[in-house]
């Protein structure tokens, strides 16, 4: 497929950036685990979650592609901001030590094909320090409790050419990006292969990030950094 993938993001409007506005299952994580220190926040977007971090304590590093959205974050004090792809392969280029936690607030399911989600991944692993966790959250195929989804990735399989990936259009029908829906299996394959230990991956029913009168599912994966290896941050 050729669609430009990256620039979907580059140059979304910030103000129209979805984001879920509640995280409880973050903030669950967040309660139990007792992860303190550097926590880096890919995906960031508008900065929000980077900043709900922040006023927790947290020192926390966020990155996300569109330099719109960055520039808008940092008017407010707090977390660092920079603009980075946070799929590239050839790594994020950090400042500073690794980090204890790396969040991924629904960005794997947008960040492109199966080659971009690797790179994220990787790049996950990478920032973080020996025995230190990735927190992600995706969504989850959902064709069981919404035909709707079913349709959707039938109609834009020949164009995807991925099962379980379909166009955000607009109300105008022009596409918006590419999203991708995970299976249980499929999400932990991909933990896996870049390296991490698969702490758990959990299947919640909610409503969907952009139609929040449909059902829809959503995968909550917890990740290690195995210990003993070399520190690596690029």
């Amino acid at each position: 497929m050729s669609r430009e993938r990256r620039s979907d993001w580059a140059d979304y409007p910030p103000e129209r950036i979805p984001t879920k506005t509640a995280v409880p299952e973050l903030d669950r994580f967040l309660a139990e685990s007792g992860t303190s220190g550097r926590v880096l926040d890919l995906g960031c977007g508008d900065g929000r979650i980077s900043r709900m971090l922040s006023e927790r304590g947290y020192r926390v590093v966020g990155c996300d592609i569109n330099a719109a959205a960055i520039e808008t974050a940092q008017a407010d004090a707090g977390p660092e901001l920079l603009v980075r792809d946070i799929a590239f392969e050839g790594g994020l280029d950090l400042p500073g030590p690794p980090f204890r936690l790396v969040v991924c607030q629904l960005v794997i399911s947008v960040v492109g094909a199966k080659r971009e989600r690797e790179a994220l991944l990787r790049n996950a692993h990478a920032a973080l320090e020996p025995g230190g966790l990735l927190y992600l959250s995706a969504s989850a195929v959902s064709a069981d409790i919404n035909p709707g989804y079913r349709e959707l990735y039938e109609a834009d399989l020949p164009r995807t050419g991925e099962r379980h990936t379909y166009f955000s259009r607009d109300a105008d029908g022009n596409i918006l990006y590419e999203t991708h829906h995970f299976e249980v299996s499929e999400l932990r394959t991909l933990l896996e292969v870049a390296g991490f230990e698969v702490v758990s991956v959990d299947r919640k029913a909610e409503t969907s990030s952009r139609r929040p009168d449909e059902a829809a599912y959503f995968l909550y994966a917890v990740a290690r950094r195995p210990a003993g290896g070399p520190k690596e941050h690029g």
